[in-house]
C-alpha cells in the first residue's frame, strides 16, 4: 500500500510542476505592461518603473519563476498589489465555499444514481428504466445557469422555502450554512446525478452478464443480492473514476454556480482577478486548484486499489 501510493506521489509531482510553470508563462507572457495595468493609466512613469523593480519583472522570466516556485514550495504565494492583500490566506478564506458545494453536488449525484441505478439494472428496460434515463438526458441537456435560475425560481421566488443569494460559514451556523448552500449544491449534483446513473448503469448490465454472477445465481442467490454483493462493488470502480475525473471541470462549473448565486468562493475570486489582472492572484487559485485536483487524483487511485486489489499487481 505504502510503496503504491509513494510511487503515484511521485508520477503527480511532474504535473503540479507542468501546471505552476504553464500558469506562470501564460500570464507573465501576456502583451502589455502589468505594473501599468495594476497602478492604472494615470500612474507616474517613476510609480510604475518602482512596482516592476518590486515584482521583479525586469528579470528574465524563468528566474522569476524559480523565485515564485521556490516561494510557493515554503508557503508563499506572494503579495496581491490590486487587492493588498495576502495571496494564499485570501485563497483559503474563499476556497471552502467552492469546496463545499462541489463536494455536496458530488454527494446528491451518488446519492441519487447508486440507488437508480440498482432498481434499473434489476429490471432493465422497463418504464422505470426508460423514465429515469429519460429525467438523465433532461439534465444532461440542460446548461447549469439555466437549471440555476429555475430553482431560484421555484424555491426561493415563489415557495420563499430557500434563499437565492448569500452564503452562512458552517462554523457560524451549521443550518442556515446548508440553507444558504443547497441550491447551489442541487444545481451541480442534478449533472453529476445524469453522468452517474449513466456510468453505473452500463457497468451494472456489462457486470450482470458475467460468469462470477451466473454462478452466483445458479447457487440460488436472490436478484437484489446478487447486485448488492457482487454487481455494485465491481461497477463502483468505473463510478469512483468519473468522480475523480469529473473533479477538475466542477470546478469551472462553480464558477458560473458561484456567480449566480453570489457566493464568495475560489471561483468567483478567480474571475475577478482575471479582470483585475492580479496575475499573482491568480496563479495562487491556480496552483491551489489543480494541488487539490491532484491530491483527488491520487484518493481515486487509493479507492481503486480497495475495491479491486488486482490493480496493485498490475501497477507493480
Amino acid at each position: 500500500m505504502i510503496a503504491f501510493i509513494l510511487r503515484r506521489i511521485m508520477q503527480l509531482v511532474p504535473v503540479l510542476l507542468g501546471v505552476t510553470l504553464l500558469t506562470f508563462l501564460l500570464f507573465n507572457l501576456l502583451p502589455g505592461n502589468m505594473a501599468l495595468a495594476i497602478l492604472g493609466p494615470d500612474a507616474s512613469a517613476e510609480a510604475i518603473a518602482h512596482l516592476q523593480e518590486k515584482l521583479g519583472l525586469n528579470q528574465p522570466i524563468m528566474l522569476r519563476y524559480l523565485q515564485w516556485l521556490g516561494h510557493v514550495l515554503t508557503g508563499d504565494f506572494g503579495w496581491s498589489e490590486v487587492q493588498a492583500q495576502p495571496v494564499l490566506p485570501t485563497i483559503l478564506q474563499r476556497f471552502p465555499v467552492t469546496l463545499e458545494i462541489i463536494l455536496l453536488g458530488q454527494l446528491i449525484g451518488v446519492v441519487l444514481a447508486v440507488p437508480a441505478a440498482v432498481l434499473v439494472a434489476l429490471r432493465p428496460q422497463r418504464w422505470l428504466d426508460r423514465l429515469v434515463g429519460m429525467l438523465a438526458y433532461g439534465a444532461i441537456a440542460t446548461p447549469r445557469f439555466l437549471l440555476g435560475l429555475l430553482l431560484i425560481l421555484a424555491f426561493s421566488v415563489y415557495l420563499r422555502l430557500l434563499p437565492s443569494t448569500g452564503f452562512v460559514p458552517l462554523l457560524a451556523n451549521v443550518g442556515e450554512n446548508l440553507r444558504s448552500v443547497t441550491l447551489p449544491a442541487v444545481t451541480i449534483g442534478v449533472l453529476e446525478f445524469a453522468v452517474y446513473f449513466r456510468v453505473l448503469r452500463a457497468e451494472m448490465l456489462r457486470n450482470l452478464a458475467e460468469d462470477f454472477v451466473l454462478a452466483a445465481r445458479a447457487k440460488g442467490i436472490s436478484p437484489l443480492r446478487a447486485v448488492l454483493r457482487h454487481v455494485l462493488r465491481n461497477s463502483a470502480v468505473a463510478l469512483v473514476t468519473v468522480i475523480g475525473v469529473g473533479f477538475g471541470p466542477l470546478v469551472s462549473g462553480a464558477v458560473i454556480v458561484e456567480s449566480l448565486f453570489s457566493l464568495p468562493g475560489a471561483g468567483d475570486l478567480l474571475v475577478n482577478s482575471i479582470y483585475q489582472r492580479d496575475a499573482v492572484m491568480v496563479q495562487g487559485v491556480v496552483v491551489v486548484v489543480a494541488a487539490t485536483v491532484v491530491l483527488v487524483n491520487l484518493l481515486v487511485d487509493i479507492a481503486h486499489m480497495w475495491l479491486d486489489p488486482r490493480i496493485q499487481l498490475l501497477d507493480g
